[in-house]
């Protein structure tokens, strides 16, 4: 099979509610800042790199097609009983037909740290075989899975996700711990970790108003 003439990246996006819940220890009104934030960079990177087409964000919270506009953003409701891989299957298969030629990748929306560089480089990777991956910092997660095809474009997001993709034959992307598309965001330690990387602009922006808010006033009605 020839390599991809571009990419569709699928988002998939809890409800703002519930969303981040581990970051327990913040209120619920900053973990949604955060939340937003970080779904914002990660947007904003992936469009910025090239080669990618257009984005999907699959979502049954609605409120995310007024947060996340853009004309190469594409909003696609999952339904109640998806699962996160069926979620993400949905979103891809959104796709109209023109786009038969397009790889499909699935990217979490909690990378703030993402450049489009390195997803440039993974997507290059990913573009030489038929389906690839991309490890989280910890190992046995995933960040990215990325298909040449739509047809082949079986993403096995959850838990011990890099082996599932392993064993089902996808090649892994090595890239150093120490990069964006591996440093996603589930505890306070994965958030203070990511910083030293260098955060995107709206994640960045939602931590200096927290650190400068004696009252976090600001971040209640945010964004």
């Amino acid at each position: 099979m020839t390599a991809p003439t571009a990419w569709i990246v699928v988002l998939p996006l809890k409800a703002l509610g519930r969303a981040k819940s581990r970051l327990h220890d913040l209120p619920i009104h900053v973990r949604r800042a955060l939340v937003v934030a970080m779904a914002r960079d990660v947007c904003d990177a992936v469009l910025a790199c090239p080669g990618v087409e257009e984005v999907v964000v699959v979502s049954g919270d609605p409120r995310w097609e007024g947060l996340l506009g853009s004309p190469r953003v594409q909003h696609v409701a999952d339904a109640h009983t998806d699962t996160l891989n069926d979620a993400l299957r949905r979103g891809a298969g959104a796709c109209d037909t023109k786009r038969s030629r397009y790889g499909v990748a699935a990217l979490t929306g909690d990378l703030p740290a993402l450049r489009p560089d390195e997803l440039a480089q993974a997507l290059t990777h990913a573009s030489r075989t038929s389906t690839a991956f991309v490890p989280d910092a910890r190992g046995d997660g995933t960040t990215m899975f990325a298909a040449r095809s739509l047809s082949e474009f079986w993403p096995q997001f959850g838990e011990c996700s890099a082996t599932l993709h392993s064993q089902a034959g996808a090649q892994m992307i090595c890239l150093p711990e120490l990069t964006g598309l591996r440093q996603d965001v589930d505890t306070l330690d994965d958030l203070k970790r990511v910083q030293d990387l260098g955060l995107g602009l709206h994640t960045a922006t939602v931590l200096l108003t927290l650190v400068n808010s004696s009252s976090e006033a600001a971040l209640a009605r945010w964004p």
